[in-house]
């Protein structure tokens, strides 16, 4: 089985790129990775979804949990090449105003610079 997120350091900016958000058991562990980083001082992810074409409940939990954890300590997050699918699940769900949304990981960074 490969392993479905890759975390990343990047200019003080944790880059998450997952490839499926659709296990919660799953979700828990990405989460939990998250999280030690954010216990050693990083506030500011990338959540970069390339390659997932959709998402479901289960998805967006995790980004909001993760989203709420950053806010918590004074950072935020950036979602990188959100699927068309994906981006109108969060229009739908009424949560495109809560998240900020990128085209590619270049445009996230310079999207938290400004944050």
């Amino acid at each position: 089985m490969s392993q479905t997120y890759h975390l990343i350091a990047s200019k003080g900016v944790q880059i998450l790129r997952v490839k499926n958000l659709l296990s919660e058991y799953t979700n828990r562990t990405i989460l939990e990775a998250a999280q030690h980083k954010i216990d050693e001082g990083f506030n500011q992810f990338i959540v970069d979804l390339e390659g997932m074409p959709y998402t479901n409940s289960v998805g967006l939990n995790f980004i909001i949990s993760l989203l709420a954890r950053c806010q918590e300590q004074g950072g935020d997050v950036v979602v990188a090449n959100a699927s068309i699918k994906i981006i109108q699940l969060l229009e739908i769900t009424k949560l495109h105003d809560i998240f900020h949304l990128s085209n590619s990981v270049e445009d996230a960074f310079q999207q938290l610079q400004l944050l």
